[in-house]
C-alpha cells in the first residue's frame, strides 16, 4: 500500500506579527477547501475522536485563528512564561472520512537550529474516498497555494518512504513528486532529465512524472540529484 503523503512548506527566521500570520492562515484555509471540500472544514485536536470533535468545527477567520495561535504559543515549564522567540503554532484536523490534519509554526525568529517555521498538511493514505485527494490536479492545487501563500524557502509534496530515502542534512529540501525551491532559475532545473520545471513564486516548481501514485525511483533519483546539487 501506497504511503500517505504530506504538503511541507519550511522557511527561516521571519519577523511578522501574530496578526499577519492569522490572515495567511485563514486564506491558505480557505484556498484548501476550494480545492477539496474535505479541507474546508477544521476541528481541534483532542485525546481521542470523540474528545477532539465535541467541540464543533472551529471559525477559520483570521481573528478566530489569532485567537488560536496566541493560545498555542510555547511557554517555560518553570514560570509559565511565554517563550516568545518560538513563534506561535497551531494544529487542527478535518474530523473526516479523508482525514487530514496540518500543523503551522510562524513568527520564529531569530534563527533555531531546531525549529523551523512551516506549515504542513498531512493527508490520509490514497483508498476510498481519501484517492480523490490524489488527483494531480487538486495535489497541484492545494501545493501551489500553499507554496504562494507563505513563501517558502522549500516545500515538498512527499511520503515518508521517500523521505527515508533522500538526504538527511537537517534543512536540506526534501524532493517528492512536488518539489519548490525558492531562489533557483528554471534554467538550472531543466538540466535535469526526468522532471518538468516551471517558474513560480519565487522559485522554481518541480514536478516528477503524470500522478503521485505512479512515481518511479528514477524519478525520485532525478529529484534527489537535483536537489544535491544545489
Amino acid at each position: 500500500m501506497v504511503d500517505a503523503f504530506y504538503v511541507g512548506a519550511y522557511w527561516g527566521p521571519r519577523s511578522e506579527s501574530v496578526g499577519g500570520c492569522a490572515q495567511q492562515l485563514a486564506l491558505c484555509l480557505s484556498r484548501l477547501g476550494e480545492a477539496h471540500p474535505a479541507l474546508a472544514t477544521w476541528f481541534r485536536q483532542g485525546m481521542s475522536r470523540a474528545e477532539a470533535s465535541s467541540g464543533g468545527p472551529v471559525g477559520t477567520s483570521a481573528e478566530a485563528l489569532e485567537s488560536m495561535l496566541k493560545a498555542g504559543r510555547n511557554r517555560r515549564d518553570t514560570d509559565g512564561q511565554v517563550i516568545s522567540e518560538l513563534g506561535f503554532s497551531l494544529s487542527l484536523w478535518n474530523n473526516n472520512p479523508a482525514e487530514a490534519s496540518f500543523s503551522v509554526t510562524c513568527c520564529i525568529a531569530p534563527a533555531m537550529d531546531f525549529m523551523k517555521n512551516c506549515f504542513v498538511l498531512k493527508l490520509p493514505k490514497p483508498v476510498g474516498v481519501a484517492a480523490e485527494l490524489y488527483d494531480p490536479e487538486i495535489v497541484r492545487s492545494v501545493f501551489c497555494s500553499v507554496v504562494d501563500i507563505w513563501d517558502p524557502q522549500w516545500a515538498t509534496f512527499t511520503n515518508r518512504s521517500m523521505r527515508e530515502a533522500q538526504y538527511k542534512d537537517h534543512g536540506h529540501p526534501i524532493g517528492g513528486w512536488m518539489t519548490y525551491v525558492s531562489g533557483v532559475r528554471k534554467a538550472k532545473a531543466d538540466e535535469v532529465t526526468g522532471l518538468s520545471a516551471e517558474e513560480f513564486s519565487n522559485g522554481t516548481l518541480l514536478v516528477a512524472g503524470a500522478n503521485p501514485l505512479q512515481m518511479s525511483d528514477s524519478h525520485l533519483s532525478s529529484v534527489v540529484d537535483f536537489l544535491s546539487r544545489l
